[in-house]
This record gives C-alpha cells, structure tokens and sequence, in this order.
C-alpha cells in the first residue's frame, strides 16, 4: 500500500466523503481511509469479523499448551468442544 500514499491527492475533506462511509474514514484516518480506496475502490469489499481474524492465532496458542492428553482443560479454558481441540491440535499451521 505504500504505493499509494505517493499519489497526488486533491484537498478531499471528510464532508466529501459519502455519509454512510464516514465512520469507516473517521476510524482509518482520512489518509488511510482514501489510500483504500484507491485500493479497492468501486470493489464490494469483505471484511471478516474479528473472531475469525483471530482464530489462527488462538488455535497456534492452543497447540502451544497440548501436552498430549489436555484435550479436556484446552475445552474449557478455550469455550469449545473437545472434538474441536482435537482437531486443531490435529492441524498443522
């Protein structure tokens, strides 16, 4: 993206931006916010939920703590089935 910071860009203020995309541009920044535009801009964009971000790091820092047999307690500790921690802990990264 470092691109696109080095393109011109006209004096656009936040009231240019479409009122159903301000908070998005309040929350980036207005520099990020028309960097992604130039990025994706006229795209229908997906952006995933946290939890699901997040997913990848919390099943390494469950792998991280299987010491074998601890399907159990990573269940529990993790709020998921122990059919789940069996399959992650099955998973390679």
């Amino acid at each position: 993206m470092e691109l696109f910071y080095h393109t011109p860009v006209r004096d656009v203020a936040l009231e240019d931006i479409p009122e159903e995309h301000r908070d998005i541009a309040q929350a980036l920044g207005l520099e990020s916010y028309l960097a992604l535009s130039l990025l994706c801009g006229g795209q229908n964009l997906y952006i995933p939920k946290r939890e699901a971000l997040e997913r990848a790091a919390r099943n390494r820092e469950i792998r991280a703590r299987f010491n074998g047999g601890n399907y159990r307690a990573l269940a529990s500790q993790y709020r998921l089935s122990e059919r789940q921690i069996r399959k992650i802990v099955g998973q390679r990264e």
